[in-house]
């Protein structure tokens, strides 16, 4: 079985057949059944290792980034143009994996061979974090909430997400090398696995520490509402008061409950509020509320430009900072301005880390916001336009990441859900699920404490960029191990 496994992808129709598998199982592993993750590029290593050409290799990784890429079909509801460019997106980064497999790897199974196949995964993964289009996706989104990975998970506060997502493609190099085994490739097999045993090791250590400092109360407002419904509200004053009356209805009955942050989600209320005194006293805190707000609401100003932001709102209504969304979704948001900087925002006594949807796949936003004082993380989201596709269960485990890279306890509302409260060791204390209107309630820890990945990001890639550095250096000079005709 194993030989037949070996020797299948000697033709061409082989390899695109294990291209093929490979890119349906990393479209499962992304939105469906994330361990499958493990494996997923294992069909695609079978192909290329008997790749005939530069060409064929970055074709056949391509494919499979493509077909992983339409996988994420919830966006199709934002336009085909979206889908359709993610999926090249993904394509560009498999082509460029591809060629490097072929170009760095030499076949003689030996140790170097083994990790040169998560160092060039590592290094498009960490490309797509670069430039103003960048788009990550790593694998630590597809099993964030898979919890006996979790010793391995919280990671992520020593080597960011994209380091996890690189263990993965270490076990799937182990896996690839299992098949094509000699006695060479099983020693340093061998030597891999102890290596991530003892990373579990010190993972469940970490998971034991405690994580002190003072504990608030949150509430976050999850209205359940359509994007229909807020179409319509544009048009129909009625349907508009509809929606205002939610949020009033559930954030008066958030500030009964003596809550010390009450949290909307992503343009909660799309009128002119700051603008509003009436829509102000309705859904304000007022003067005997003890509750801080963050308001997720689209502030114009006097140039004419809109912003989508969050707002942290005393008790009494005043307005005590706001934060702008910077990164703003291509082509949907085209109507909105960015803001201009990262930063925490005040509210009150405390300084709070705000990401609104997209922003929250970003790694460097919450490490940006950590850096800059930030005691917890708040991510307000609209994801209702994904309906019930997998995406919003995806881009909820992004938030677990970013909870686990920064150490911080984290509250992610979304307009028609998934809401959740998730600790500092990834775990999600409690939840809402699609389209379930209610309160969010939990407590939180604040901290100021800074993990080695807020320190120094991404710090291991130089560790990168010397394997993949030092054995281009070395293929210069040693023939390699050709594809058997």
């Amino acid at each position: 079985m194993i030989s037949l496994i070996r020797d299948f992808g000697r033709t061409t129709r082989e390899r695109w057949v294990l291209a093929t598998l490979a890119g349906i199982f990393n479209g499962i592993g992304f939105v469906y059944f994330g361990p499958a993750s493990f494996i997923a590029n294992v069909p695609l290593l079978c192909a290329l290792k008997h790749s005939r050409s530069y060409s064929e290799a970055g074709l056949l990784a391509g494919w499979v980034g493509f077909l992983g890429g339409v996988h994420i079909y919830g966006i199709v509801n934002y336009g085909w143009f979206l889908l359709l460019g993610f999926s090249l997106y993904t394509a560009s980064q498999m082509v460029i994996y591809g060629l490097l497999f072929r170009g760095l790897w030499r076949g003689r199974g030996g140790i170097l061979d083994i990790l040169i196949v998560a160092a060039i995964w590592s290094l498009t993964e960490w490309m797509r974090t670069l430039g103003p289009i960048c788009m990550p996706a790593s694998y630590v989104g597809n099993i964030a909430d898979v919890d006996w990975l979790r010793p391995w998970l919280v990671l992520s506060a020593w080597i960011g997400g994209i380091g996890v997502s690189s263990l993965v493609a270490l076990v799937q190099s182990l896996i690839f090398h299992g098949f094509i085994s000699s006695r060479q490739s099983r020693k340093s097999i061998s030597f891999a696995t102890v290596f991530l045993g003892i990373l579990g090791v010190a993972g469940s250590i970490q998971l034991n520490a405690e994580s002190g400092g003072q504990t608030v109360n949150v509430i976050g407002v999850q209205a359940g509402l359509a994007n229909s419904q807020y179409h319509a509200a544009t048009a129909d004053p009625a349907a508009q008061d509809g929606v205002v009356g939610t949020f009033e209805t559930l954030t008066q009955r958030a500030y009964k409950d003596r809550a010390d942050f009450v949290v909307w989600p992503e343009t909660a209320i799309r009128g002119p509020v700051f603008r509003d005194e009436t829509l102000q006293e309705r859904l304000f805190p007022g003067k005997t509320d003890p509750s801080i707000l963050l308001a997720g609401l689209i502030e114009h100003n006097k140039e004419g430009k809109r912003f989508n932001v969050v707002a942290s709102v005393l008790p009494g209504g005043q307005v005590d900072d706001i934060y702008r969304k910077v990164r703003l979704v291509p082509g949907t948001e085209s109507h909105l301005t960015p803001g201009r900087s990262v930063r925490a925002i005040r509210a009150g006594p405390n300084h709070v880390g705000v990401m609104i949807c997209l922003e929250s796949v970003y790694p460097d936003m919450a490490r940006r916001l950590v850096e800059t004082g930030a005691e917890f993380l708040v991510i307000a989201s609209n994801d209702a336009g994904f309906g019930f596709s997998p995406i919003t269960r995806h881009m909820t485990n992004r938030a677990i990441v970013r909870a686990m890279e920064t150490r911080r306890w984290l509250i992610r509302v979304g307009q028609a859900g998934i809401s959740a409260i998730v600790s500092p060791n990834g775990v999600v204390m409690d939840r809402l699920g699609l389209f379930e209107p209610g309160l969010l309630k939990g407590q939180i820890k604040l901290s100021q404490a800074q993990t080695l990945f807020v320190q120094f990001g991404d710090w291991w890639m130089f560790l990168i960029f010397v394997i993949v550095g030092f054995r281009g250096w070395s293929v210069r000079s040693k023939p390699s191990i050709q594809a058997p005709v």
